[in-house]
């Protein structure tokens, strides 16, 4: 699969499957997605906070169909990403589930969240910033996030969804929001905010990453 057409399956799966807020057959809809109570927290060998909840974890970075030469992906927001962060971007930390995970010729780890205004499904990959701007480049804008380069993508495509991606040593990060009943509702246009819940999201990736 070459780059363009993945970055076509990531922001599809990742920005309008993930936005959904279905449920798989094992997950049930307000169960454990929905629980009061935070994940379990441990520490990472440098110290950092993860979320260790299974349901939670991210599946094996190497597999028949990873393709060697690519950088691991270190970042997984749905285990690096706090609760008092998701709370800053206007979401709900319950909400917070796994989405669509993909692990082959390129890795994205998959996040989603939901929100009174806003859905957003953040994807972690490693496809290399080159290949995201030739994919990208007709409808996107370049600025930067807390310093850290990056792109405002409004993919024809996905007309209800606008991204914030941002680029890290491994490839890049994905924002993927679209708005909720209640955001649409409330007047709030496609990119409305978007930019704002990335700042906020963005040092979560961490300086080294």
């Amino acid at each position: 699969m070459n780059p363009r057409n993945l970055l076509a399956v990531v922001a599809a799966t990742g920005a309008l499957v993930g936005l959904t807020a279905c449920s798989t057959p094992d997950e049930p809809s307000g169960t454990a997605s929905a629980t009061s109570e935070s994940p379990v927290v441990a520490e990472t060998s440098s110290a950092r906070p993860t979320l260790t909840e299974s349901r939670l974890q991210p599946p094996p970075l190497e597999n028949e169909y990873t393709t060697q030469g690519r950088p691991e992906v270190v970042f997984d927001p749905c285990t690096w990403i706090s609760d008092e962060a998701v709370s800053e971007a206007g979401l709900d930390p319950a909400t917070r589930r796994r989405g669509k995970d993909i692990v082959a010729e390129y890795t994205f780890l998959t996040c989603d969240f939901e929100g009174d205004l806003r859905e957003l499904s953040i994807n972690s990959g490693n496809v290399t910033w080159e290949e995201d701007q030739q994919k990208n480049g007709a409808h996107s804008e370049p600025l930067t996030v807390n310093g850290r380069e990056a792109l405002l993508v409004q993919d024809p495509t996905l007309k209800s969804v606008c991204s914030i991606h941002v680029r890290t040593k491994a490839g890049l990060v994905m924002f993927s929001s679209s708005r909720t009943d209640e955001g649409s509702m409330a007047g709030l246009q496609r990119c409305d905010g978007v930019l704002e819940i990335a700042t906020v999201l963005e040092p979560e990736i961490g300086a080294e990453n």
